[in-house]
């Protein structure tokens, strides 16, 4: 595989566990939200005593889901003694409240203490079991952000598995149709093929080989000066000295 082929692969690779991450952590934050973990946020628990209500949000009583509904009382008084809560409507075999099944696991929500009737000030509780009040809006709101955030979350992760898939699919095409890095070429020198010939991606290629000239340098020998010799001048007859007498 093309080393661009493989480093798009890894790229998609990443991306896709990245992706899968995200959507599972999403997907968990989604299916938790409405999970109210109903002690941590509780702001006053217990079966009778003052409680301070400042009125800035609706208060939800919650109690254990092995109490039936039917025989959950409760009074919250004012300091004129006047009774401002009224429990929720029960199923018709009283063992639970209507609108059980979007309670968390373990709690029911039996009633709500509501700014709609009850103003700022000190109330006294009594009931007839344990209870736990937790703020309405607040936690919804929690809660929502939650499940918002976890489908954010989510959206985000299937986008980076899609992107990732393609980087890997894109990946493994370049790998596989760029090649090692183009034609191989063997040159087959002294003891391999006569004739010039070389192997060029396994076929047989005739190599022409071009040979430089040789250029053969004249030895420098000295050039030696050259006499002239003159040639007498030509005679005639009228021009020689006749012979002397040897007597």
């Amino acid at each position: 595989m093309h080393t661009v082929g493989k480093i798009f692969t890894a790229i998609g690779l990443v991306i896709l566990i990245i992706g899968g991450v995200l959507l599972a952590i999403g997907s968990s934050n989604v299916d938790d939200a409405g999970e109210i973990d109903v002690l941590e946020k509780s702001d006053w628990s217990g079966q009778s005593g003052s409680y301070y209500f400042d009125a800035t949000d609706d208060m939800m009583v919650f109690v254990r889901s092995n109490i039936r509904c039917d025989s959950f009382e409760m009074t919250i008084n004012n300091s004129d003694g006047d009774n401002v809560y009224y429990n929720d409507d029960c199923t018709e075999d009283g063992s639970k409240p209507v609108g059980w099944e979007d309670d968390p696991e373990g709690w029911h929500h039996v009633g709500t203490l509501s700014t709609w009737i009850a103003s700022e000030g000190t109330y006294d509780i009594n009931a007839s079991h344990e209870i736990q009040l937790l703020p309405l809006w607040e936690v919804l709101g929690e809660e929502l952000g939650e499940a918002v955030g976890g489908f954010l979350q989510g959206l985000g992760g299937s986008v980076l598995l899609c992107c990732g898939g393609v980087f890997v699919v894109f990946g493994l095409i370049l790998g596989f149709t760029i090649g090692d890095g183009g034609p191989k070429v063997t040159v087959i020198q002294q003891g391999g093929m006569p004739g010039g010939q070389m192997m060029q991606g396994g076929q047989m290629m005739q190599q022409t080989t071009m040979q430089q000239p040789v250029y053969q340098q004249v030895a420098q020998t000295p050039v030696q000066p050259q006499t002239t010799m003159q040639q007498p001048a030509e005679q005639t007859v009228w021009d020689q000295n006749s012979p002397e007498n040897p007597f």
